[in-house]
């Protein structure tokens, strides 16, 4: 699974708190919006899965960083039919 932008995650998930903690009617939609983002940035089906997910993904990356930073090189590849697109 591809993990998601660390700040991504943690902002659509605090997002999602904050409208889960406000009662007020108006929020239920965007409520909905923010489940269903994090449940996309997550890989699952459901807003718990999500968020135990998120707090997963969350505890990974505060684990030990990595000696020197990932770096990626792009290139192309043939698309078909003569055409070529950038690979990263």
């Amino acid at each position: 699974m591809l993990a998601p932008n660390p700040a991504v995650l943690r902002r659509a998930l605090d997002g999602y708190l904050a409208l889960a903690a406000d009662e007020d009617p108006a929020a239920a939609v965007a409520l909905q919006n923010a489940a269903y983002t994090l449940c996309v940035l997550t890989g699952t089906r459901t807003v718990e899965e999500a968020v135990s997910a998120a707090d997963l993904l969350d505890a990974r990356r505060m684990g030990p960083a990595p000696s020197s930073p990932r770096t990626f090189i792009a290139s192309t590849v043939e698309l078909g039919s003569g055409r070529t697109g950038a690979v990263s």
